[in-house]
């Protein structure tokens, strides 16, 4: 009896020592558990800062901005050019010193007996811009061009005496472009994008207009090279961006060209243009953002000629084409969420010539102005 005792306080003790332990095991692992938990201050995992809202680059910049994943954006863009003032290089040259001084291309020997003295031109243009994924979109455009001539012919096979004006003009559907934009690199502050687009011959470029002749007639014949609205070929168009943007500041820079794959079926393609573009803007507050945008441009004169095009006029001679030229913009784009409408964006954009270098006698231009309605469906 005396040894089931001594075994019955024995096994107790040692059952007390089990339980001390185990309990004291139980404690440290739970200290250590929590040890491990993060700390909602200190230890917590937060997810990446979300990339800020971009600035809208501007009006004339293609190939910046881009729709979010899933949405298509429809755009209405009239744009309008003014044309006056015949350059020679850099020189301004009058109407009277062109006839009488430069030959006509079909016949040397004989000069010019009219000469433009300004043009508009009025472009509708519907585009469609679908992002594909948040990286990569598609845009295509297309619309309606309407250019309108003043043009005033001088009296006889040669002298300067002025015998009238004509006020003539063209119009067809634009010339249909398809391209796609690819973000290669983006972080908080940079974006790279890249772009190439093919343009489509839709327009006409077989059109015809009503001139006033240096005999006193009229006489209906094919429109000169800068009134038709097509150019007849497929063109390849190439392009790059780069853009920043750091609080309310947004910049960029970019490039586009356009590059004539083969002759029209009239025996002719305009020459390589090459676009530049460099921009600042301002984000006065969310919503309403404005830019200054300066804009260079590189075109080669017209290869190849048109048989139908032949009259007595420096604008029907394809050498008389391209140049160089810097421009300066002005423009805004305000989101239609400042006055409840989110899904609307309105921007607008100005600017003239500060710079040309024509390979003339060429009417220079004198101004543009353009303004996009767009909507995200």
């Amino acid at each position: 009896m005396e040894t089931q005792r001594r075994f019955l306080i024995a096994t107790s003790h040692v059952a007390v020592a089990l339980s001390l332990i185990s309990a004291n095991a139980n404690a440290s692992e739970a200290v250590k558990k929590k040890e491990q938990l993060p700390s909602p201050s200190a230890g917590a995992v937060t997810p990446p800062a979300a990339m800020p809202p971009l600035a809208p680059a501007p009006l004339g910049v293609f190939g910046a901005d881009m729709p979010p994943a899933g949405k298509l954006i429809l755009s209405v863009i009239p744009q309008f050019v003014g044309r006056s003032t015949s350059l020679e290089g850099t020189r301004a040259v009058s109407s009277q010193e062109i006839v009488a001084t430069t030959p006509w291309y079909f016949d040397p020997r004989q000069k010019l007996r009219g000469v433009p003295q300004s043009a508009l031109q009025a472009v509708q243009t519907v585009q469609l811009a679908y992002g594909v994924t948040k990286d990569i979109s598609i845009v295509v455009a297309t619309g309606m061009t309407e250019k309108n001539l003043n043009f005033l012919t001088f009296k006889g096979l040669s002298g300067i005496t002025p015998l009238g004006m004509s006020y003539t003009g063209t119009d067809s559907i634009s010339d249909t472009t398809a391209s796609a934009i690819w973000r290669v690199y983006q972080d908080p502050v940079n974006r790279i994008q890249i772009n190439f687009g093919v343009s489509f011959p839709t327009g006409s470029n077989h059109n015809t207009f009503t001139l006033l002749q240096p005999n006193g007639t009229y006489a209906t014949t094919r429109a000169f090279y800068a009134m038709q609205i097509g150019t007849g070929t497929f063109d390849a168009m190439p392009g790059v961006v780069y853009a920043g943007q750091l609080d309310k500041w947004s910049w960029g820079l970019s490039y586009r060209g356009r590059f004539p794959l083969a002759d029209n079926p009239e025996g002719y393609r305009w020459g390589d243009l090459h676009e530049f573009n460099g921009w600042g803007g301002y984000s006065w507050l969310p919503g309403l953002t404005t830019t200054f945008r300066v804009a260079g441009s590189l075109e080669g004169q017209i290869r190849g000629f048109d048989w139908n095009i032949a009259g007595k006029a420096q604008a029907a001679n394809p050498n008389f084409y391209g140049g160089q030229r810097v421009e300066l913009f002005g423009g805004a784009s305000i989101n239609g969420k400042l006055v409840g409408y989110e899904n609307v964006l309105l921007a607008v954009e100005a600017g003239a010539p500060v710079y040309q270098n024509l390979n003339g006698p060429q009417l220079s231009k004198a101004w543009q102005a353009g303004m996009a309605l767009r909507w995200k469906i």
